[in-house]
């Protein structure tokens, strides 16, 4: 194996306008770094500044970038160029994961992220990303690690995926649109006269189909959740606007219900993650409070804690409530709370495990407070920061 790709002092030392307080790794290292050349994932080390001080093979394959081309340059600079999944840039700005992991919160990320990154022939390649900073003695931050793999094959395959699930929804869906629509002409006495023996039979019947129709729309939700985590955008959301959103289509089905729905949401709550999904978990929370709830209230709050850097958003009812017994269990897939005296609300017990997925793969947690007769409260806990434009 070549020395100078591990005598990483004397090789910055020849780096034109490499930084002086550039991270220096100490000689006994080259055991290791021979050992991260032999790695399949690629692999770079930054200094604190983010100059590049180790880039192994395994980055050169991927990237098309020779460690000569990189070695004392920033990451940022034109070598890279990470961008989330809608193309988003990430590098030089405060979203950049390795200066979140160096500068913010000192650890390393819990969840692997899928980015885009700049390959030496100006293509873009899918990358799963994840991001660990380097300490030293006295536990200050002296660098930074950042591990990647090339999964454009696994991103294409998840591509062709999204689109059968579309092609099925649609092959599913537009039939049970029609009988709704031949239904509703029925009841409508387009047909003719209705007595009262067939409108309550059509009723049933119509009844019966808007179930199937939320059945579907749930197993084809959670058949897409069962897929990669490539299913999931990396984007900057404006989640503000998504519970905004949210409130102003379930305030008719709260009026009629007869229910007090009221929120209370902070402006400019941000998070790195896929809007789409999140507006997915936070209507299935609160349309089941709503669902469950005959009389009283159902409230919806939204702020940012400031001490924890978190966002903390509340979903309460005065709803039957949920024994403590069951509580383990609600977010298992196809649990569903045994409630006889209820029926006809029965669903297929997998909007609350799409809630728990979706709030686990953004880096956040759920608690719930519940008893029999009381309601209950969940609340949600997502890492994110206040972002103070009008920027999705």
């Amino acid at each position: 194996m070549d020395q100078n790709r591990h005598d990483y002092q004397n090789s910055k030392k020849n780096q034109p306008g490499s930084p002086e307080n550039q991270v220096a790794l100490p000689s006994e290292m080259s055991i290791l770094a021979g050992v991260l050349d032999q790695v399949s994932d690629g692999i770079y080390i930054t200094d604190p500044a983010r100059n590049i001080v180790f880039w192994n093979r395994a980055a050169e394959n991927i990237t098309g970038y020779r460690q000569e081309e990189v070695l004392g340059k920033r990451c940022a600079d034109d070598i890279l160029m990470h961008t989330d999944m809608s193309g988003n840039q990430l590098c030089s700005t405060e979203l950049c994961p390795l200066h979140s992991a160096m500068q913010k919160t000192g650890e390393a990320t819990t969840t692997p992220l899928a980015l885009k990154a700049l390959h030496k022939n100006g293509s873009r390649i899918v990358v799963e990303v994840s991001i660990t900073p380097l300490h030293g003695p006295s536990g200050e931050v002296i660098g930074g690690i950042e591990i990647f793999r090339d999964i454009s094959e696994k991103a294409d395959l998840e591509e062709k995926k999204a689109r059968f699930f579309s092609s099925l929804s649609h092959e599913l869906k537009t039939p049970l649109a029609n009988m709704q629509g031949y239904l509703d002409l029925l009841l409508a006495g387009d047909a003719g006269p209705v007595n009262e023996v067939q409108e309550e039979f059509l009723t049933t019947v119509y009844r019966e189909e808007q179930k199937l129709a939320g059945f579907i729309d749930e197993l084809l939700d959670m058949g897409s959740f069962e897929g990669t985590d490539l299913s999931y955008k990396q984007e900057v959301v404006n989640l503000s606007a998504i519970l905004e959103k949210l409130t102003r289509s379930f305030n008719a089905s709260a009026k009629s219900k007869g229910l007090d729905f009221s929120y209370r949401i902070a402006p400019g709550l941000s998070l790195f993650g896929d809007s789409n999904r999140l507006l997915q978990a936070f209507s299935n929370l609160v349309g089941n409070a709503i669902k469950y709830t005959e009389a009283g209230s159902v409230t919806l709050e939204a702020f940012f804690n400031e001490e924890q850097d978190e966002i903390v958003v509340t979903v309460s009812d005065s709803g039957p409530g949920i024994p403590e017994e069951e509580q383990q269990n609600i977010f298992e897939m196809f649990y569903r709370v045994d409630r006889p005296d209820d029926q006809e609300k029965k669903g297929t017990g997998v909007g609350l495990y799409i809630v728990e997925r979706v709030i686990k793969r953004h880096d956040g947690r759920i608690t719930l407070k519940s008893a029999p007769g009381e309601g209950s409260t969940f609340k949600l806990y997502l890492p994110g920061f206040i972002r103070h434009t009008e920027e999705a």
